[in-house]
This record gives structure tokens, sequence and C-alpha cells, in this order.
């Protein structure tokens, strides 16, 4: 198989020859969109991954200031005109040619929820969205009309699909009504973006914020589109085959980002992977996990790695034979 007949194996839920492996890293915000694009074609010859991850590290545009909750109604985002949306394509459709079609390429987007938060901070949104939540879903909403067309822009200029981070389900922030008011109906906005293009796939990463220990309602995800799916294991106690049994297609996940992969030895890494792979019965594995250094041969600071360190998916089924090791072995992202 080729990386990308793998990949697709992978999708399908069948056995692929190995466990594709792939690696990233944030990168600097200031650099240009071609330097961008190097780092992670850099990364993408020096280790072989099987499939690339496009990192989002420049900022959304600014959008109209919210100081009150009635602010909310007046929230809009720039649509594919915008500089911000044409340098991120930009760096897609460098990394587009230089990897010259051997891999799959995704997309990250965060969801448009977690934009307002990034832009106007988490203690005013959640403020505002307690004080009146219809207000402040209706700005999220036309936040998430502009973020599913820069979706559909990305898919048109040759992503594969998209990496879709969902947030915004932890433990203790909202109930399930206020959920499915204010976080769901965007969500849901974006992930339709690949179905509408045919023939692309979501990748959907099921995130916590550290402030609720990263941990999320899984179940609330349990419909949502996505061709595979990853949460935190070791955050939220649900084993990828009970995860598998909660969200019935393929998963992401298994490796702990803060033990062998940031410290432990090649050997130790390796034993990990292989280990995590001979425990999953069937195909549909998708074996990852962020991290900041793989064991001792991976570098700590990649060259053009930003603040947060490498992140580390090994994406993949049941192997048939030997796993890809070394400084791609099976991780989450």
């Amino acid at each position: 198989m080729d990386k990308i007949e793998r990949m697709k194996a992978v999708f399908r839920g069948e056995k692929p020859d190995v466990t594709p492996a792939g690696f990233w890293f944030h990168y600097n915000g200031a650099d240009s969109p071609a330097q961008m694009a190097e780092n992670h074609l850099s990364l993408y010859r020096e280790t072989g991954m099987d499939v690339i991850k496009v990192m989002q590290d420049y900022p959304y545009p600014r959008m109209a200031e919210v100081q009150t909750p009635s602010d909310w109604h007046k929230l809009r985002m720039p649509g594919r005109e915008s500089a911000e949306y044409r340098r991120l394509e930009e760096v897609l459709k460098r990394i587009l040619d230089g990897s010259h079609g051997e891999a799959m390429v995704f997309q990250t987007m965060f969801g448009p929820f977690k934009s307002t938060v990034m832009q106007f901070g988490d203690a005013r949104v959640m403020a505002h969205a307690r004080e009146n939540p219809a207000a402040v879903a209706e700005g999220v909403r036309a936040v998430a009309e502009s973020l599913a067309e820069w979706a559909a822009g990305f898919l048109e200029a040759g992503a594969s699909g998209l990496y879709y981070t969902a947030q915004f389900g932890e433990v203790g922030r909202f109930s399930d009504e206020e959920w499915e008011t204010l976080v769901k109906p965007s969500d849901l906005m974006m992930l339709d973006a690949a179905a509408k293009c045919g023939g692309k796939y979501n990748i959907l990463h099921i995130c916590g914020e550290p402030e609720y220990r990263f941990r999320v309602h899984l179940e609330r995800f349990r419909d949502y589109p996505g061709d595979i799916v990853n949460w935190s294991v070791k955050d939220n106690g649900l084993s990828l085959e009970d995860g598998r049994a909660l969200f019935r297609r393929p998963v992401l996940g298994g490796m702990n980002n803060k033990g062998n992969l940031i410290s432990g030895t090649e050997a130790e890494v390796r034993a990990e992977a292989e280990g995590l792979i001979r425990s999953f019965r069937a195909g549909g594995l998708h074996a990852g996990r962020r991290l900041h250094g793989a064991g001792e041969n991976f570098r700590r600071q990649y060259p053009g790695g930003g603040g947060s360190g490498p992140q580390f998916p090994g994406i993949g089924g049941r192997k048939n034979g030997a796993s890809r090791t070394g400084s791609g072995v099976a991780g989450r992202p």
C-alpha cells in the first residue's frame, strides 16, 4: 500500500499493511506562508510520515468588539476574501504542491465557538452565554457561516478533509440544553462542509480545556459527522475499544503524551506503540498522541517548531506485519 491507500483503508475500518503514522508541531505564527509551508514539508520529508496535518497557527481576523451581550448581534467574520483566509490557503496550496500528491493533507480548523473565545476570552464569552444565550448563539452562528465558507475553500483547494477540533463539551461547563444551543449547531455547520464536497474526510478531535481537566461529555459527540474520532483516553477513562463501540467508527488515540513519548528510549516508545496495536483486536485504529518529544531520537524542538512542541499521531488499523517505529511510531494528536 502507498500512504493514501493505507489511510483510506483505515477510514474504511480495514487493516492496512502497517500502522501509518504522522507528526506535527505548532509553528511560529510570525512566519511567512512560504516558511510555514516549508516547515510542514521538512517534517514530512524527514519523518516519512503517512499523513500531513496543516496547523492553524495564524490568528483568525479581528471581528467587531464584544463588550456586552447585545454586541453579539453585530458579530461577523470575514469570508474567503479576507487576507487571513488567503494566507492560510497559500500555506495549504504550497504544502499540496510540495508533497506531490503522495499523502493525504488535512486542514486544521477550530470551531466557531472556540474562535470567539480566542478573541474575547473565555471569561467574557461564558458570562455573556449565561446572561443572554440567544444573543451569543446568534453571533456564533454568524461566525460559523463564514468559517464554513473557509472550510469549503480549503477543500476546493485540494485538502483531503478537515481536522476539526470540537470543544466546549467539558464536564461542568454547559448543561446539555445549553451546549445544544450554543455549541453543537455551529460545529455541525462546519463538519457538513466536507460531506457536501464529496470524496472528503473529517477527522473529529474532541478536546477539553485544562481548567476542566480535559474531561468531556463524549456521548454528546456520538452523532457528529467524522470518519475517525479522537479523544483523550487517559483524561476521560474511555478505552479505544469502548470508544469505538460508542462512536461506531474508526478511532484515533491511545498513547500517553506525558510518558515515553517525552522521555522514553526508542525501545520504550516502540514497545508502547506495538502493545497498543496488538491490544486493538480489529481494523479501524488510528493511534495518536500530542507530545513534546518522541523518545531519545526525536528532536525536542524541531526546526521551525513553536511553543507547544511537536504533535504526534499514528493512524491506522491493526497491523498485519511490523509496525512503523523509531521516530514514526503510532500516537495520538
